[in-house]
């Protein structure tokens, strides 16, 4: 990593965090609650069952056996805020109430949000960090970062306690270590066993993560070389050992809450009895799925007909130049480029079959911890153009077509977080005349409603880059092995 890079990464970090921690609400909804139901009941409680706080996942998100309460959700996220719930002991109350939908007074609520927004922002600098080591220029990972971070539905999911932003985290994170793999003819000991444990762990925070996992195996055995059978077989080995930890613990949790290692919390969902079946569950029809995700389309069937979705092209428009840029994509990273496609294609297929897809949220937001590898072509369209510097037309024609294409696309990320639950942006408060400082300040109020609570997010920042500084230290002081 060079010093530019490393003086962006730290820019990203700072500004993107501070961006994602001001649109936080709290807890907006039952899925949120759900998950931060189970995050208080680990804390304060040391248990699985959620009777003391299942008000949060308001009478939706709740799986019931044997008369007992537990969240319907996959446990992961719930881990993670569960520490950040006991750090908020010891860090200053907020500066102002979190405007939550539940337990608003609660100050250690604060700093369980900064596990998206840190989930969030370590995406987009994963997501950078990959595209370099795709041979990419700064000016290309940097603006296809950018264009992810704030011209995409990443935005929102990195300031609520939905699974999304720890996912993206952890499916990049684990394609990230794939990748350098793949381009590192000796890796060492410890990168097989991190993608291991990492892919692990995203199948605790979404059980469809499980795919992941498989496709990080298939690349290993048939993409990354190994000096020899040895090296191979020892390479495998780190890699299933990181992962039976999360995969141990998933086992313990599902057998002693749902009566078995593979029994999930969907098995025992209250308001979706079909979601143990598979079959049931991935029953949409697909091309009609495919518009909906992709375009526009009806719910239908299972929810309010007037329940439209706003497809993944339509909320977002600066992806349709990742379209542009998959042939470039392919003809420079072949094998990156199988997996990193093949894994968006499978989950675009796979949740345009799932039966509640379009529901409640209507924007197709299981796709949300895959974005990032459909961006990974758009850093490649705007290499191009950059190449175009002998034809000044064209390069001012596409540079029109990007920056216009972004712009109409945090426009709609905007929009769409204010008109979100527990945000009240009503655009009739607005006067006509569009210039009024008055319009501004309503707008970036209503969206930006935790800015005043900044300060104590720099504070977690600096002691994060703190500790972050003091691990690098000591780990250049240890011998390297190879």
């Amino acid at each position: 990593m060079t010093r530019t890079d490393r003086l962006l990464c730290l820019t990203l970090f700072i500004v993107l965090s501070s961006i994602y921690f001001a649109t936080v609400s709290g807890i907006t909804c039952s899925n949120d609650g759900s998950h931060y139901a189970l995050t208080r009941a680990l804390a304060e409680e040391g248990r699985f069952t959620i009777e003391s706080y299942d008000g949060y996942a308001e009478g939706n998100d709740v799986a019931v056996r044997d008369g007992k309460l537990y969240s319907d959700r996959p446990p992961g996220t719930a881990l993670m805020a569960s520490a950040f719930y006991g750090i908020g002991n010891w860090l200053p109350s907020p500066l102002i109430p979190l405007e939550s939908r539940h337990d608003p007074g609660n100050p250690r609520l604060l700093y369980v949000m900064l596990v998206p927004v840190w989930a969030g922002t370590g995406t987009v600098l994963l997501l950078y960090l990959l595209l370099r080591e795709l041979n990419l220029s700064v000016f290309s990972a940097l603006t296809a970062s950018v264009a992810f971070a704030l011209g995409t539905a990443h935005w929102k999911y990195s300031s609520v306690l939905f699974s999304h932003a720890p996912s993206a985290l952890l499916v990049l994170s684990s394609v990230y270590l794939v990748v350098r793999m793949g381009r590192t003819s000796q890796s060492h000991w410890s990168l097989p066993f991190a993608l291991g444990l990492l892919a692990g762990c995203s199948v605790l925070v979404e059980y469809s993560n499980a795919i992941l996992v498989a496709a990080a195996a298939l690349y290993l055995v048939l993409a990354v070389e190994a000096p020899s059978s040895r090296g191979q077989l020892v390479k495998a080995g780190l890699f299933v050992a990181g992962g039976l930890l999360p995969a141990g613990f998933l086992a313990f949790y599902n057998t002693v809450n749902f009566g078995g290692p593979l029994r999930l919390s969907y098995d025992y969902a209250i308001n979706y009895p079909w979601a143990g079946d598979l079959q049931e569950t991935f029953s949409f029809p697909l091309v009609q799925g495919l518009r909906a995700m992709l375009i526009w389309g009806e719910g239908g069937g299972w929810c309010d007909p007037t329940c439209y979705n706003q497809g993944l092209f339509l909320l977002s428009p600066v992806l349709l130049l990742s379209v542009l840029g998959v042939g470039l994509y392919v003809r420079r990273a072949r094998s990156e480029s199988i997996l990193t496609l093949g894994l968006f294609l499978t989950y675009l297929l796979l949740f345009a079959k799932h039966r509640t897809f379009h529901g409640f949220t209507a924007d197709g937001r299981y796709l949300v911890p895959f974005l990032a590898l459909l961006c990974i072509p758009l850093a490649f369209y705007v290499d191009e153009l950059v190449a175009w510097v002998d034809h000044p037309v064209r390069q001012a024609l596409a540079y029109l077509i990007l920056y216009g294409a972004f712009f109409l696309s945090v426009r709609n990320i905007f929009l769409h977080i204010g008109f979100s639950y527990n945000y009240q942006l009503d655009l009739s408060q607005l006067s006509p005349m569009v210039v009024q400082p008055g319009n501004w300040s309503y707008l970036l109020g209503q969206v930006f409603r935790n800015m005043n609570n900044l300060p104590l997010l720099w504070l977690s920042d600096g002691l994060a880059l703190l500790m972050g500084l003091g691990i690098w230290k000591a780990r250049s002081h240890l011998p390297s092995r190879r």
